[in-house]
């Protein structure tokens, strides 16, 4: 790797620049990694499409739907959607779980936590008791007043609500692995250091065992079933977990730096052939159910159940997000590891895009759905509108005074 990298300061899915750099095996001293800042850019546009894909007919659980769809674009919008789904906020946690014991060593305990509890437990209310009523209230066709949905909905909030659920769940895991480091204290190791790398026996063996106890946890909590108060989705928290584990690992045998463009290769292509052989088994019958009873329920026996098509959907998103990670991360490393002052300013604004996204793109669809356009051109639209307006907006609300002590 050409050392003229920077190294990633946080371990926030984009609030790049809002602590003070780490230091990796492998990479200079009190430098940022651009590639991943770079890679954020790219994972969070992969979350706003992925809303957008549900907007316009894919298979999966949104605020708001367009009520104009029908099942070719269902369909074709379906297959970028469980890509994005099987590996965008896997990717997002093995990042976080990347740069947190970089930010752990360089502050003492109650540092580190009030640095999260700021930093994650704020954005999670300010979300759920302004933002997510707001989307509601749109979502639902804007009757009556605002204020008095709001005297109303307010009062039945139970828990985390909407997109904020990612950065409870990153609080969560932040508060585990505080209370580890406090346990294992004296046994803790606290520099970076390289370390082999897994086999591609062990990488099989990691996917093979991801896919079995998805499948398990899915019998009893399919894909979409929401655990409240935290509003997770149960169906991945096996991956969620093990990747942020594995981020853990990758700081400290400096795996990031470590991977190699063929196993970039390898795995990518692995990862398309396991896609290829899973089209190929399932489509059919997706086809025949969708032709029958739509195309979101013909994703019912996917999400869960004891039956073939939920473990196989299982064990492919887990070749898929091995097969994700690895490969972007080697090509942006070799091919992206700079940035612009626009590419900057855009993974600076990660984190705000994320928080404030909701609202953007279901106000926009509700607005939107009055024009009678077919519904596969009403998505590129969208795309082409709401993701640079998303940037725009969160750029300039990291301008308030003191949000960047949030943000």
């Amino acid at each position: 790797m050409p050392p003229q990298t920077k190294q990633a300061s946080t371990l926030l899915p984009g609030a790049a620049g809002t602590a003070q750099p780490v230091q990796a095996a492998g990479a200079p001293q009190k430098t940022r990694l651009l590639f991943v800042d770079n890679l954020r850019i790219l994972l969070i546009c992969m979350v706003l499409m992925v809303h957008l894909d549900d907007t316009y007919g894919a298979i999966g659980s949104w605020y708001y739907h367009d009520p104009a769809t029908n099942m070719l674009t269902g369909v074709l919008l379906t297959i970028p959607n469980a890509i994005g789904m099987a590996s965008g906020m896997g990717f997002f946690f093995l990042l976080a779980g990347y740069f947190t014991p970089g930010s752990y060593d360089r502050k003492d305990p109650r540092s580190f936590l009030r640095d999260r509890l700021v930093r994650l437990g704020i954005p999670v209310l300010i979300y759920s008791l302004l933002l997510d009523p707001l989307v509601v209230y749109i979502a639902e066709g804007l009757h009556g007043s605002y204020w008095s949905f709001y005297a109303n909905y307010l009062p039945q909030v139970r828990g985390v609500t909407g997109p904020a659920w990612f950065i409870a769940l990153l609080l969560l895991f932040s508060l585990v692995y505080a209370a580890w480091r406090g346990l294992t204290r004296h046994r803790t190791q606290t520099t970076a250091r390289t370390g082999k790398l897994p086999s591609y026996r062990a990488i099989f063996g990691f996917i093979f065992a991801l896919g079995l106890v998805t499948f398990v946890v899915r019998i009893w909590w399919p894909a979409g079933w929401i655990f409240l108060p935290l509003n997770v989705p149960v169906g991945y928290l096996p991956q969620y977990m093990s990747l942020y584990i594995l981020g853990l690992v990758a700081y400290r045998r400096n795996w990031f730096f470590e991977l190699s463009p063929r196993m970039a290769r390898s795995w990518s292509l692995i990862a398309l052939i396991a896609t290829l052989i899973f089209v190929g088994l399932v489509f059919p019958s997706m086809m025949q159910a969708a032709g029958s009873a739509g195309t979101r329920q013909a994703g019912y026996a996917l999400a869960g159940g004891f039956n073939w098509l939920a473990f196989g959907y299982a064990l492919w998103e887990s070749f898929v997000v091995v097969g994700v990670c690895i490969g972007l991360l080697v090509l942006f490393r070799q091919r992206w590891n700079r940035q612009g002052k626009l590419a900057k300013e855009l993974a600076a604004s990660v984190y705000t895009v994320y928080l404030i996204h909701a609202p953007v793109l279901v106000g926009f669809a509700y607005a939107f759905h009055v024009v009678a356009l077919y519904p596969l051109l009403k998505f590129g639209i969208a795309v082409l509108i709401t993701i640079p307006l998303c940037f725009l907006i969160s750029s300039l609300i990291r301008r308030i005074p003191y949000a960047n002590r949030i943000l």
